[in-house]
């Protein structure tokens, strides 16, 4: 059975490697480009590189990005997705945002104090075209708002269906925004809608020409909010294990295991079996250990593949 601090030491390297991924496929100044197959959203994965502050050089290249592509990301989300962290997250955020507002002159939201930083300069904005940057592609197309994760959600879930109020969740925006994008789009004949039991249920009119008009995609979708959060909850686990009992970090995986259960399930993560003593600690640890690995080189893990492309 691994030691708790190996635990915690194997699940940082491996998050701070998906990171790193992430981030070249934006255009961060990194090693080696190991998700070239993945679709980047890069709100979740800004919010959660600023609270996690798993990795300075990290951190310090991500700000260099944010500085100069800007204009690429939305506040909307970003405020949103701010508000959904932790109070203990605030300041790590707070300053984030402050730091670039500071140097790209703009207003990401909950702002507090910079932090003093000089701007690297290393890091570009990778070819739209390429299929990793899918989502800001979408958004150079259709404007950066609304309706271009609208757009995006509807075109890339196995869910072909959805209301105001599930787009909402799925786009981090506000539901009447949505409401009103998506009556926009209905009358532009981009989508269709249909009422079930009183709720309005909208999809796409035509997804293969849309699909075939965005061009290049990627092979794999994820849904990296919720990614995030469960990978966040992961290090707070291995966080608090650290110089616990083995009883203690039994009881803890339990914990966890039911606070992700939902999450992992959406993702379509098969987690070990509930059992009871140290062989249900040592079946997660090794688990976990074994699933950020196969994300951190780009794999999604197991057999299951969360999302791919279109389905048309």
């Amino acid at each position: 059975m691994a030691t708790a601090r190996g635990v915690e030491r194997s699940l940082r390297r491996n998050v701070v490697d998906l990171c790193w991924g992430a981030w070249s496929e934006l255009g961060v100044s990194g090693w080696s480009r190991t998700h070239v197959t993945w679709a980047i959203d890069p709100e979740p994965l800004i919010v959660f590189t600023a609270i996690a502050d798993l990795d300075p050089r990290l951190r310090d290249e991500a700000l260099d990005w944010c500085i100069r592509n800007s204009r690429h990301v939305s506040r909307v989300r970003l405020r949103h997705l701010a508000l959904q962290q932790p109070d203990s997250a605030g300041d790590k955020w707070g300053y984030f945002a402050a730091t670039v507002n500071a140097h790209a002159r703009i207003e990401w939201p909950r702002a507090s104090k910079p932090w003093p930083y000089t701007v690297t300069g290393r890091s570009i904005l990778r070819p739209l075209s390429e299929p990793s940057m899918v989502l800001l592609r979408i958004r150079a197309m259709f404007g950066l708002g609304a309706r271009s994760e609208i757009l995006r959600c509807l075109l890339f879930s196995h869910n072909k269906r959805f209301t105001a109020a599930m787009l909402a969740s799925a786009t981090n925006y506000a539901k009447r925004n949505v409401a009103e994008s998506c009556d926009t789009l209905v009358q532009a004949g981009v989508l269709e809608t249909r009422e079930v039991s009183r709720r309005y249920y909208y999809s796409l009119a035509n997804p293969g020409p849309l699909a075939d008009f965005v061009g290049a995609l990627p092979e794999l979708v994820v849904d990296w909010p919720l990614l995030l959060e469960v990978l966040g909850l992961f290090l707070e686990y291995a966080n608090v294990a650290l110089g616990a009992s083995d009883q203690v970090r039994v009881i803890e995986t339990h914990k966890l295991a039911e606070r992700v259960e939902d999450a992992l399930a959406d993702l379509g993560l098969d987690a070990p079996d509930r059992m009871k003593g140290a062989a249900f600690l040592a079946a997660w640890d090794e688990w976990m250990i074994e699933c950020t690995k196969e994300l951190a080189l780009g794999r999604w893990p197991g057999d299951n593949t969360y999302s791919t492309r279109p389905l048309v």
